[in-house]
Order: C-alpha cells, then structure tokens, then sequence
C-alpha cells in the first residue's frame, strides 16, 4: 500500500450473485466497479477506456469481462485489453475484511502518457475526432508536455501533408500553428477544442514514401542555394526538396527558412501572398519546436511553396512585377532606419487604396527610402486591413476571405523581419501592397487611420451587460449591431482583454472556429502590441480598436450558429472518470 493509497470499504460480503456487479464511489469522485466471479471479487475501474460506458453493465466469461456497447474485452485480473485499438483497463486490489470487500484506491493514478500518445496517432491516422480528443483530454488531465503532444502532431503532419497535399498544405500549417498558440491563452473545454482543432488539422492517412537521401558530394551552401532559387523561378518544386535536405544534413539548416523566405519574396510571386503567410508558420514552427519532428514538413511544403506553377501574369500584376523591380527594394539602406523621420501615413494609405497600383508600390517605396521602420509601415498595413473589416458592408459579399488574408499577410511581415532580415520584410511588403489593390472590389469607403472613430454609446451600463449583449449578437448572428456594440464597449473604457477573451471563447467553440482561428491568434498577438508603450507597435494608435470590431463582425457573419462543443466536453468528462452515463445525464 503506498503513501496516496487507502482500503475503501466497498460492499457487504455476498451481496453479488456470480458475474454481478456493482459501482462504488470513490473519494476522488471516479466509481470502481466491484465484480463477484468465480468465488472472488475483482476491482476494476468502471470506465470503459475505449468509450466511457459503465463496465457494471458488462459480462463476464471464463475470466474475460466484455464492455456492451462497443465489445471491448477484457483480462479482469490483469485490465489488459484483448483490441489493439483501446488502452488498458486499471484494476485494484480487494480483501476481504469483517465480511465487507475493501478496495485498495489510489488518488494518484498511473501515468499513461506513452498509451495516450498512441491514442492520439490512432485518432489522426483515422481523422477520428472523439479519438483525438479524448487523447489530448486525457494528455492534459495527466499533465503531459506540450512538447512531446505536439511532436507526435508534427510528425504525423510531416508525412501526411508530403503524402497528400501540394502548396494548399500551408493552411493546415496555419490550423496547427494558431490552434497550439491559442490553446495557451485558455483552459479547460476551451484549451481542449483549440488543441483538437490544431491536433485535427494533421489528421489523415500517412502514406509511406520513399526515402530522401542527401546529394552526392562535394556540398556547397552556395551552389545549393543558386539551384533552389533558380528551380524556385522555373517552378519546378519537386527539384527542391532534395536540395534543402541536402543543406539540413550538412550542418547548414539555420540557412532554409531565410531561403525560403528569399524565393517567395521575389516579384514574380506578387499576388501568392498565401505563401508568405504558410513561410512564416513554417518558420515559427521550426523556431519553436526546432528541426527533428519539423524537417519532413518544411521540406516537402517548402518546396511546394516556392516551386509551385504560376499561370501568365494578367496585366496588373504585370505592372506590379515591373515597378517592384524598378524601385530596386535591395540598393535601400535598412540600416539608416529611424524613429524621428516623419511617415506619411495618410499619404500611404490614400495610395495603396488608389486603383494605380504603380502610385501604390511607389509610395511604399517612398517611405521605405525615407528610412521610416518596418514595424511601423507593418502596423499601419495591419491596422489598414482591421479598419477595412470593421467598415465592410454586409449586405452583398463582405469579402471576408480577402479581407482576413490582407491581416494575417500584414501580421505576417513581423515573422518576415525575425527570420529573414530586413531586405526580405521590405519586399514582402509590397507583396501586402499588392494584396490590399487586389482587393480593391470589395466596395468600402475610403477613411484616414489617423481620424478618430465615430464615438458611439456603450451596449449596457455595466461591463457585465455590455459584454452580455455583444455576445447574444454573436450568437444570434446580429452582424449589423455587433461591430457598434464592441466600439462602444471599448470607448466606454471595459476591459479589451476580457472581450477578446470571451470573443475567442465563443468563436473556438463554434463550427466555423477552425476558419477563423488564424484571423483571431493574429488579433490577439497584434491587440498585445497595441496594449504596449511602443507607437511603433500601434501603441495609442486611432484606429487600433478596429482589430477586434472587425474579429467580432468576422465571427458572427460567418457564423454556422452552432454549439460545436459536444466531443470536448465528452472528453473532459471521459478524462474525469465519468462513465457514458454519467456524461448523458
């Protein structure tokens, strides 16, 4: 008996007939079930691991007890399970003691962190939701670490992706990435779904391939490089893949991304701005949980990304192509950069919405040579998209899909300037540029940044009730009021974080959360740079309240309108010890 074991007094001596049952409480609030076979009692947990149905409603013969829902089997000595698709039951120990049956029970139950990562690789080769979630529920419940759960993802998403997918990878890359990272900010149910969503999007068959072996040598960094951006240019991205390979194994890996990063920049992908997006989910991925369980997939999707096919340019990004190499991005002088030149913000902003992509690109040039600082021209590109999703009309097409690519695309030049350097975020940003006149359909009414919003009235007279009332229209879909409503919660002075958090709350667990979770991770990360002290980061900045009116009009126009939180919540009971029954009830 150890320290954080105690005999639990269980049943009166012959209270069971031979193959009967029965639950008992336990102090923790998991029920044991108690069988009487073959003259001796047995304990077992009374969960069915498989499902959570109650093992008191089972069967027993010739010593093997059979779970009658779903006919898991059974050792009832032992707890091992006869399916290779279900953990092993926990069983206790019993004596008998004033004619009653005591059960020996342990508050501290065995770590199963290597059977629950099983669970886990079982439910993402099967793309089975209730798998993957009770997996990750029971990973949590035990504490296990981020780390070794998300290694397991990754690896799984290696193969799958590089099995299964071309470029269009890249966007469950994005699921993974912000469903890890916005996880973090929750608990509970909530920490559950984000995760099964990131889990979810590595899910599916993981087909063998052959094996990547290195080039023949003699290496050269150099050489390599000059062939991948030249198959880069020919599209021809199955040549790829080999070559950065080759870098990683020769000691060179530090030197991928920034590559990477080199080719997608480059002009001919002006209206790609998707690449810049995945490259830079790629890149956090890397530099966040590093290269052994990341490399197959930075591989495979990296080459698809900077070698893909590109139709013949139409006559815009034509334009578009020429300037950006007119304007010579790479003779600027990065390293004259500074905070007291005077950045026309109003004046890039009225260009970029001008139908002349050429004055567009120019004036973006203009403040680039100026020496005005890459975070600060990101911030106002940022802002600039958040601004036009606050303000599109709803009553034709919103152009939310646009609209959200022009955020995450902008968010995604800080991730350019880390791993790439300041070359690379420069030309990146005349990719948003580009992105930002594509999208000149969307029929929304110029407005300078620097204006201040229209000052509205608060939605309740309390924190409580205002944020009662934005909610109730994200869940009745009442797009038209919500964005109001969330100005005036935030003029009133109530507290932003709270909002976005129950926002975010409210999006995870709705069927269309998966769609927005990049668009919400980047409104968290970018509302945290405006909650700082630096102006450069949109500290203080006008317009800076538009990020999460236009996260909340986002959210509720496409809004499936559903509760998408029963496999979650199923799951936090199952790794509670609830039984099926209990969980129904």
């Amino acid at each position: 008996m150890t320290e954080d074991s105690q005999w639990v007094k269980a049943i009166e001596c012959g209270s069971l007939k031979e193959g009967q049952a029965e639950a008992i409480s336990m102090p923790n609030g998991r029920t044991v079930a108690v069988f009487y076979w073959d003259g001796s009692y047995f304990a077992t947990d009374n969960q069915c691991p498989h499902m959570g149905f109650p093992l008191v409603r089972g069967s027993i013969k010739n010593g093997v007890l059979m779970c009658d829902w779903h006919g898991r089997a059974f050792d009832l000595k032992s707890g091992g399970c006869f399916h290779s698709q279900c953990d092993d039951l926990d069983v206790f120990p019993t004596k008998i003691e004033d004619d009653f049956v005591w059960v020996e029970y342990s508050s501290e139950r065995p770590s199963k962190t290597q059977a629950n990562l099983r669970l886990l690789w079982e439910g993402l080769l099967g793309d089975d939701r209730w798998t993957v979630s009770k997996a990750l529920a029971l990973l949590l419940d035990r504490n296990a670490d981020e780390q070794e759960v998300v290694d397991l993802i990754l690896s799984h998403m290696g193969r799958h992706i590089a099995s299964s997918h071309g470029p269009e990878g890249g966007e469950d890359v994005s699921r993974l990435v912000n469903g890890v990272h916005v996880s973090r900010r929750y608990t509970g149910e909530d920490r559950l779904i984000a995760l099964t969503t990131a889990a979810r999007s590595a899910a599916g068959d993981a087909h063998e391939r052959n094996e990547i072996v290195p080039m023949p040598p003699p290496y050269d960094w150099e050489q390599t490089a000059a062939w991948v951006k030249e198959f880069s240019r020919d599209r021809q991205g199955h040549r790829i893949e080999r070559c950065l390979f080759t870098a990683h194994n020769e000691g060179d890996s530090e030197k991928i991304i920034p590559l990477l990063y080199e080719c997608v920049v480059q002009p001919y992908f002006m209206g790609f701005s998707q690449n810049l997006i995945s490259l830079a989910y790629l890149a956090e991925l890397v530099s966040t949980f590093g290269w052994e369980n990341s490399s197959e997939l930075v591989f495979w999707l990296g080459a698809n990304i900077v070698g893909q096919g590109r139709s013949e340019p139409e006559r815009f990004r034509r334009d578009a192509v020429r300037h950006m190499i007119k304007v010579e991005v790479e003779s600027i002088d990065f390293s004259d950069n500074s905070s007291h030149v005077e950045f026309d913000e109003k004046g890039l902003v009225s260009a970029l919405l001008d139908v002349d992509i050429v004055k567009s690109l120019e004036a973006l040039a203009i403040e680039l040579r100026k020496g005005i600082r890459l975070n600060r021209i990101t911030t106002t590109l940022v802002l600039l998209a958040a601004d036009r999703m606050a303000r599109t009309p709803v009553s034709v097409d919103a152009g939310w899909e646009n609209l959200t690519v022009e955020l995450n695309v902008a968010s995604a030049m800080r991730q350019a300037l880390a791993h790439g350097g300041s070359l690379i975020a420069a030309q990146g940003l005349f990719h948003v540029a580009f992105q930002i006149f594509s999208d000149r359909w969307i029929n929304i009414s110029d407005r300078d940044l620097l204006d201040e919003l229209e000052t509205v009235d608060a939605p309740g007279k309390t924190e409580n009730l205002a944020l009662e009332v934005i909610l109730d229209s994200v869940n009745t879909l009442n797009v038209e009021g919500v964005g109001s409503e969330v100005l005036g919660y935030l003029q009133a002075g109530y507290c932003a974080d709270r909002l976005l958090h129950e926002l975010g709350r409210a999006i995870l667990r709705d069927d269309s959360g998966q769609v927005v979770l990049p668009t919400l991770r980047t409104v968290f990360e970018e509302w945290d740079n405006c909650c700082g002290d630096d102006e450069e980061m949109g500290s203080m900045h006008p317009a800076r309240y538009q990020l999460i009116v236009g996260l909340a009009r986002y959210a509720t126009d496409i809004r499936s309108n559903t509760d998408d939180t029963s496999a979650a919540y199923a799951a936090s009971r199952f790794a509670e010890g609830k039984t099926t029954v209990e969980i129904f009830e």
